[in-house]
């Protein structure tokens, strides 16, 4: 028996719903990711990075907090940031309190390459939507708000 045949209508509607969404997702992350390489040097994951630190306080943000937000371990956290230290992007700072902790802050090179970066950034992802209408793209937002706050939800329950 094929095994799609194990699946009732819904699943398989979900499951291709899923499926297209973990494609579109991905074609949009590699355009991004090629125009940022291309442009500025930088890779999608050091922007997101960059990103995080931008909107952080100017004392910085734990390094424990960061990957928190970036959905990454502290590991991951750790092999990005250390390129962007070694090129003066980001400054690491170890707490006077606890030297098993440490922030990371934006420099004023970092802050001023993140600017420029998330100017042509926002340009990028709008050509990406420009076959959506506006409409369309709030009701994406409004979709995908819903579908997170389900997957939210189940994830807490486990």
């Amino acid at each position: 028996m094929p095994l799609d045949a194990a699946f009732n209508e819904n699943q398989k509607t979900a499951l291709r719903a899923w499926l297209k969404l973990l494609r579109v997702s991905g074609q949009m992350r590699k355009a991004l990711q090629s125009k940022l390489l291309q442009a500025h040097g930088v890779s999608l994951s050091r922007f997101d990075v960059l990103a995080n630190l931008y909107r952080a306080s100017p004392e910085g943000t734990r390094l424990s907090e960061l990957s928190k937000q970036l959905m990454v371990t502290n590991g991951n956290v750790t092999q990005v940031l250390a390129p962007l230290i070694k090129s003066g992007l980001v400054a690491r700072h170890i707490s006077k309190a606890d030297a098993r902790s440490a922030t990371a802050s934006l420099t004023s090179e970092g802050s001023r390459l993140f600017t420029l970066m998330a100017h042509d950034h926002a340009c990028w992802v709008e050509e990406l939507m420009q076959g959506l209408s506006k409409s369309d793209q709030k009701l994406v937002t409004e979709l995908l708000g819903q579908l997170g706050a389900q997957s939210a939800q189940l994830a807490t329950e486990e």
